[in-house]
């Protein structure tokens, strides 16, 4: 199955300019490996006026757009390659005589430069040589043979001299990679670099062949009628060229649509010319074709230029993290490399699964490489995501709170139970952090007016902005103190004080984990010698904040229950309790007043 399609093109410097059914689209590949791309909307001549788009005659018109499309596109691409100069005399002579028109002045310029430089070339040359054979008493028959030989060993010769310079080489296989990926676009596959090479990199339609159908075409007509003045000869064969143009085009255009032995015979020449003026290109220049001609035939081409300019799609961006945190010896690499990278697209961890061809621009690529570096070096993933799910409650935090955990669910599990068994409204979180407890509390009971007690500066910006974002500012205040003095000052009373207060020994805060010792606060993590510093104090403020049958309710460590519940016994707590967590370890500890 194959595509009927009009499309065609030419190479330009490091880059190919393809013309098609919305305009004309030219891709440059620049020197940091990005791809700039330039649209233009172009109606052709041919469909403006009927005339125009009689056969042979919309070929000479074609051939002229095509030379100035051609011309444009190449000072196009060039521009990105050029040094800076000083502006010349001649520049701003130039500039000040012609003004905003300057560029078009000199388009055309460029043009008949151009066009007179191949007539005289390829046609007017070979015609003075050849008619010096008259001379010799050459025959007219011998005398247009040699011309028409020689004008072909002349472009031949041209074309073999010109492309063997460097520069040449890489516009050849540009113009290889044009060739490909038209072919691949009208067998209908998809339009990927490796699809692409699997083409030819030789087509009929080739401006290649074009000009060699000119030199048969001219040949032929050339011989029609014979003058003896040179500079008849000269003017006719000139008169003659927009004929030849137009009747060569004819020919490309039956080649192209044709399949018939006929047109293959006709098309071998310039077929196998193409060996010169291709070359097999590689997978990044047949990219800059793909994006061309996706751009000429309206397509969507976002994804290749994202990928030219540093982008990466979501799969490798994936398996690149999943690399860097396995090595590094972090557990939970996969859930981690999701995580962080649905924060960096603004996207939930489904997203990122089902997506993995989606390309990512390279500023969040940057972006997201960060955050694995980070990762890599141990930094809880929560803090780099800065949120943390606690009670079914999404919190923000950051470095210098500590992480809420779901050991402490059970603190507030069973906080709650007892503040609806026994109808408590007036609530303390002491030690508050990001303030999960009171939020919590706040969030999953009614009628309950909290207060969260902390000294960090940076806990009171991450718990008033949780207080914020979850709309809790008519049932949860923040206040300032250590401990609760402030409460002591003000002979504030509560109904329920509960606490997760700092409780590992002095000298096991540097046996833990690399995330916890190193990120985690230690304002947050040390209780002192025996860890036990915060139990006491707050016990016994604790006497003067809560109304009586109020509630005292700790978090503790997994061998401190002996010693806490000694120490709110002491101050004159009663029934107290203990409860396991879900590893089966003492966790909270509670009395009441």
């Amino acid at each position: 199955m194959t595509r009927k399609t009009s499309v065609g093109g030419q190479a330009v410097i490091e880059g190919v300019m393809m013309r098609g059914e919305k305009g004309v689209a030219t891709a440059v590949r620049l020197d940091d490996g990005s791809i700039e791309v330039k649209f233009e909307k172009l109606v052709p001549s041919t469909k403006k006026n009927k005339l125009l788009a009689l056969p042979v005659i919309r070929g000479a018109v074609s051939l002229f757009e095509s030379l100035k499309i051609g011309i444009e596109t190449l000072n196009y691409s060039a521009s990105f390659f050029e040094e800076e100069e000083e502006e010349s005399k001649f520049d701003k002579w130039f500039n000040k005589v012609f003004k905003d028109k300057s560029n078009d002045v000199l388009m055309t310029i460029a043009l008949i430069f151009s066009l007179g430089i191949s007539v005289l070339l390829f046609f007017l040359l070979p015609t003075f040589i050849a008619n010096l054979l008259y001379k010799l008493n050459f025959s007219r028959l011998s005398v247009n043979i040699f011309e028409g030989v020689l004008r072909v060993v002349i472009f031949l010769g041209y074309i073999y001299a010109v492309g063997k310079l460097e520069d040449i080489k890489r516009v050849f296989q540009y113009h290889g990679a044009e060739h490909k990926t038209i072919f691949c676009y009208e067998n209908e596959a998809e339009l990927t670099p490796e699809n692409a090479a699997k083409f030819k990199r030789f087509h009929p339609r080739c401006g290649t062949n074009f000009m060699f159908i000119v030199m048969i075409v001219s040949i032929a007509l050339f011989t029609l009628i014979e003058f003896k003045s040179i500079w008849y000869k000269l003017l006719y064969r000139l008169l003659l060229l927009p004929l030849v143009a137009g009747i060569s085009y004819e020919l490309i255009k039956w080649m192209g649509k044709s399949e018939g032995k006929l047109s293959g015979i006709v098309a071998y020449p310039g077929l196998k010319l193409q060996q010169l003026t291709t070359k097999e290109p590689d997978a990044l220049q047949l990219q800059v074709a793909i994006v061309a001609l996706k751009a000429a035939e309206g397509m969507d081409y976002s994804r290749e230029v994202k990928l030219s300019k540093g982008g990466k799609t979501i799969g490798d961006l994936l398996n690149e993290a999943k690399d860097i945190l396995k090595k590094s010896e972090i557990d939970s690499y996969l859930l981690d490399s999701q995580l962080l990278l649905a924060k960096v697209l603004k996207k939930d961890k489904l997203y990122v699964i089902t997506n993995r061809d989606e390309v990512v621009e390279k500023d969040l690529v940057e972006k997201y490489m960060r955050y694995i570096d980070l990762r890599k070096d141990k930094m809880p993933v929560k803090y780099i995501l800065e949120e943390c799910e606690f009670m079914g409650i999404d919190l923000y935090i950051k470095p210098g709170v500590l992480i809420p955990r779901t050991d402490t669910e059970i603190l507030v599990e069973s906080v709650i139970e007892d503040i609806k068994d026994k109808s408590y409204t007036k609530i303390c979180d002491l030690c508050c952090g990001s303030g999960a407890i009171g939020i919590a509390i706040a969030s999953l009971v009614n009628n309950v007016d909290v207060e969260c007690y902390d000294i960090s500066p940076i806990a009171e910006e991450v718990t008033r902005k949780n207080i914020k974002k979850l709309e809790l500012q008519e049932k949860v205040n923040y206040k300032h103190s250590d401990l609760l003095e402030e409460a002591v000052k003000e002979n504030k009373k509560y109904d329920v004080i509960v606490s997760n207060p700092p409780y590992i020994k002095e000298e096991e805060i540097d046996k833990l984990m690399e995330d916890v010792k190193n990120y985690e606060p230690r304002l947050a993590l040390s209780g002192g010698e025996d860890g036990l510093n915060f139990y006491r104090k707050i016990t016994e403020q604790a006497i003067s904040c809560l109304n009586n049958g109020g509630l005292l309710a700790f978090e503790i460590g997994h061998d401190q229950r002996e010693a806490v519940e000694q120490i709110m016994l002491e101050k004159g707590f009663k029934d107290i309790q203990c409860l396991k967590d879900l590893g089966g370890n003492d966790r909270v500890v509670k009395g009441f007043l």
